[in-house]
């Protein structure tokens, strides 16, 4: 959790600069340019005064948050209240989101879950004419919060397009109308309201070409080969596979065209999270990792389906008695995992860790300096102090030398020597150099938003205020009563 915790109280100026002097140890890490910082920054807060039980009760918020998201669209898509809550219910608690909340230990990849079933219930209400508002807010959040998730969403999206001249609704020349300006709108108010941090994301990226490195994913065909099961629990296994099918291909035959939509886009996510293929150099780990979560939800989806297909003619006490038994049953999973793997201890030694020397290698080459300052080209110890933004260096030298700085090379730094402004290089280590005067040097850098970055988040500010202007247009804020005769 360490990582997190450093990232949530490095957004302490993340409105003056992306830039956070005092973390990442002190290396000037552009973590913010690469990781949304939007909606993660709900949980800088929690861990100002107490770390251990502020973030604890940061992921019980989030946890609620999830449950309440999950139920709400779910209720909204299929109106089924015991179907609402028995998937709201295996969502929440799913070993997806146990592995990202207590091994992937990412903030953003579990909060994300939070929005994932609010853009999908707005792509249906797209597909199906009703309103383009949700898909907008659940993409712009998704955007916000994890990237590659949010990318993944959309190539699933890509796929609903292309299924919808099957939609017997889509026949006809005014839903065709209403799709196309409908588009436009997605589009449109996706670019305003995620230009902040796409457009200074995609100016970083023409001037220097930053990678990430790949992650390793769960192999499930070398988990399934190593399995070793003896001939009879294969047949056992096989036997099971044909029910499950015949039980999806029974969903598929009665259900709605959205759960079509859905068990059609199974089929490619398991492919390829199976097969985890490579596409010329590009890296799609992170991707893969994506589709996990998009798989989860849809198989949760499918799965609360058959039951409510199978006990549908059921008495209302046998489907309290399944509800029940899940929330035991994923509880207890749940609990036996956290008690196995002992995460206890990590939150609470979390009070005793330096955060401000935490260093992670994400896009960092600075982190290899190790604070190192060299003087012409040779190691010497210099005397420095920051202040979020802001970096000051105290320097005596009877001689003009070449200092470089131990911190990333940014475009917009602004470097001051005695008050007067200097002209800064990049070395190969991506570290900054400049220029000192003979005696002694009183060295000022602060690191601000340039102008393109400044005008792109003041264009996203316009867009986020058009959003929620176009929302609540059509929610009625008084019940306003009409005269007798009017």
């Amino acid at each position: 959790m360490v990582f997190n915790v450093a990232h949530l109280k490095s957004l302490s100026n993340v409105f003056v600069s992306p830039i956070n002097f005092d973390f990442w140890n002190h290396t000037g890490s552009q973590i913010n340019f690469f990781s949304p910082w939007l909606t993660v920054l709900t949980g800088w807060l929690f861990v100002q005064f107490n770390v251990t039980y502020g973030f604890s009760v940061y992921l019980t918020i989030i946890t609620f948050l999830t449950l309440i998201s999950a139920y709400f669209f779910m209720n909204k898509f299929h109106k089924d209240t015991f179907e609402a809550i028995l998937f709201a219910i295996a969502y929440t608690f799913s070993l997806n989101r146990f592995v990202l909340v207590f091994f992937n230990q990412r903030l953003e990849n579990y909060l994300a879950l939070i929005f994932l079933p609010m853009v999908y219930f707005g792509l249906y209400q797209f597909l199906t004419n009703q309103s383009w508002k949700y898909l907008v807010w659940g993409e712009v959040l998704l955007v916000w919060t994890s990237p590659y998730l949010a990318i993944a969403v959309a190539m699933t999206a890509i796929v609903a397009f292309i299924l919808i001249p099957f939609y017997k609704v889509s026949h006809s020349w005014n839903y065709l109308k209403n799709f196309s300006f409908n588009i436009f709108k997605v589009i449109g108010m996706g670019i305003l309201t995620t230009i902040g941090f796409i457009g200074p994301l995609v100016l970083k990226q023409l001037n220097l070409n930053w990678q990430q490195d790949p992650i390793k994913n769960f192999g499930y065909l070398n988990w399934f080969i190593n399995l070793h099961l003896p001939q009879t629990q294969w047949y056992l296994l096989i036997a099971v596979g044909g029910l499950l099918l015949l039980l999806i291909l029974m969903i598929f035959l009665q259900s709605s065209f959205a759960y079509k939509v859905i068990i059609l886009e199974i089929i490619p996510i398991t492919c390829l999270l199976i097969f985890q293929p490579t596409i010329l150099k590009l890296d799609i780990s992170r991707l893969i990792f994506a589709f996990q979560s998009i798989f989860d939800l849809f198989i949760i989806m499918i799965l609360c389906r058959i039951i409510l297909l199978v006990f549908q003619e059921s008495p209302a006490t046998l489907r309290l008695m399944i509800l029940l038994i899940s929330i035991v049953g994923l509880g207890y999973i749940n609990y036996s995992q956290v008690s196995s793997d002992n995460p206890k201890q990590t939150l609470q030694m979390a009070d005793s860790v330096n955060y401000n020397k935490f260093v992670m290698n994400y896009h960092d080459v600075a982190k290899n300096s190790n604070n190192v300052f060299k003087v012409d080209g040779k190691e010497e110890r210099v005397s420095y102090h920051t202040k979020g933004s802001n970096y000051w260096i105290q320097y005596i030298n009877p001689q003009t030398t070449a200092l470089e700085v131990p911190i990333q090379y940014l475009a917009n730094y602004q470097v001051q020597v005695n008050n007067e402004p200097v002209s800064v290089k990049k070395t190969k280590q991506n570290t900054i150099q400049f220029k000192t005067n003979p005696g002694k040097n009183m060295i000022e850098i602060h690191s601000r938003y340039d102008w393109p970055s400044l005008s792109l988040l003041t264009i996203n500010l316009f867009g986020f205020m058009l959003l929620i202007y176009f929302s609540l247009q059509n929610i009625p804020l008084k019940n306003k009563k009409n005269p007798e005769n009017s």
